[in-house]
């Protein structure tokens, strides 16, 4: 304090509020630059020795952590010294999905619980979290806690959560809790994971129409822990390759595939639905090639869907999807083309052409000509004839 009030009683009363050092105006320089160093001195004095108290404090909790995993001797006097007025603690055990290094400080999870919380991350990989409760007793706490660090920092976390015990003696229960929780969560996701895996194989085979693999793959999915969480995706899965594939589905809904048997008639017979399909396919192409060595001939509907051995609806409509153009429109551009090429040649007459390319009537004929072509069969040789 810098003053000019040169009087004992007042200097007193100014120490009391903390005042280190005392200077009358008019001050020295140099006095004041003194007093200004021993005040700093003693700030940095007093910064030191709390920075030594604080890391005597930490490597005493650290202490009291490791005694309580392994419940060693001198728990309870640790105990008093660092948290007389502790009424109840629970352990947390936190490792990364991936597994990554993973850090996250005292600091940062007292901002989100009312306990006071012990940290201990040397390892990287796992971290060890005490909390310690000194005010009300909440058993929800521990699980609010864990949820909040969810949030904070992501869920890629696995977080193992103890149950909050009253006695010292008890925080290793706590602890080992933790640890369990924390290995049941992992080996969820690890037969999740692989249970993914499987689905993705019995949809690749159902793909193929590989029934021994797809269904080697749906028990192995069966006895899994997972089926009944993936037992709607499985399904969903199938439809969605004979969907894409344009397959004929199964009519059923997923609520009758109550036993394990029916899952395996279903992908047995989406397999086997997938074959046909692609038999179907090559029966098509077959059947196009037939058409186009018959065009000369009345070819019907029904004809065409002996050749490939299907019901002539089915067939219609396996065409459409298959060369993306109705089966009548294509047999009519097949012969048009064949009526063009003899018409080019000027060699027979229209009633000859008309029944080259299978039209009994020629008059017929020419109404589809010219509703293709814009153009009469005889104007079109005419035109031909000019080129």
């Amino acid at each position: 304090m810098v003053t000019a009030y040169d009087s004992f009683d007042y200097a007193k009363q100014a120490m009391k509020f903390g005042v280190k050092e005392y200077i009358l105006k008019p001050g020295k320089k140099e006095e004041t630059m003194e007093a200004i160093g021993r005040v700093k001195e003693d700030i940095n004095r007093v910064k030191k020795d709390k920075e030594e108290h604080d890391h005597t404090v930490e490597l005493a909790k650290q202490l009291f952590l490791s005694k309580v995993i392994h419940e060693e001797d001198g728990i309870d006097s640790l105990q008093q010294e660092l948290y007389p007025a502790m009424t109840a603690g629970f352990f947390l055990v936190i490792e990364d999905r991936n597994n990554e290094h993973i850090s996250i400080t005292a600091k940062e999870i007292k901002q989100w619980t009312f306990d006071d919380v012990i940290v201990n991350q040397e390892e990287g990989k796992q971290v060890i979290v005490l909390g310690v409760r000194e005010t009300r007793d909440d058993v929800h706490e521990v699980s609010r806690l864990i949820k909040r660090i969810q949030l904070e920092r992501g869920d890629h976390w696995f977080i193992g959560g103890g149950t909050l015990v009253q006695t010292v003696d008890k925080l290793s229960r706590s602890y080992y809790e933790a640890l369990l929780d924390l290995q049941k969560q992992k080996g969820k996701t690890e037969a999740a994971e692989l249970a993914q895996g499987i689905l993705e194989k019995i949809r690749d085979a159902v793909q193929e129409g590989n029934a021994q693999t797809a269904l080697t793959n749906t028990l192995l999915l069966m006895e899994s822990p997972e089926k009944e969480m993936m037992k709607e995706e499985l399904f969903y899965l199938v439809k969605q390759v004979m969907d894409n594939q344009r397959v004929e589905r199964p009519e059923l809904v997923i609520h009758e595939l109550n036993t394990d048997h029916k899952w395996y008639e279903f992908i047995q017979n989406s397999c086997q639905r997938v074959i046909s399909h692609y038999q179907s396919l090559d029966n098509i192409e077959r059947t196009r090639q037939w058409i186009d060595k018959h065009i000369h001939e009345s070819i019907s509907l029904e004809d065409m869907a002996e050749q490939a051995r299907l019901s002539p609806a089915y067939f219609s409509n396996l065409f459409k999807t298959t060369t993306g153009e109705n089966v009548t429109d294509y047999v009519t551009k097949r012969r048009l083309q064949r009526a063009v090429a003899l018409l080019k040649e000027q060699v027979y007459s229209l009633k000859e052409i008309s029944s080259m390319i299978g039209y009994k009537d020629p008059n017929y004929f020419s109404r589809v000509f010219k509703k293709h072509y814009d153009l009469s069969p005889k104007q079109f040789q005419k035109v031909t004839l000019k080129k």
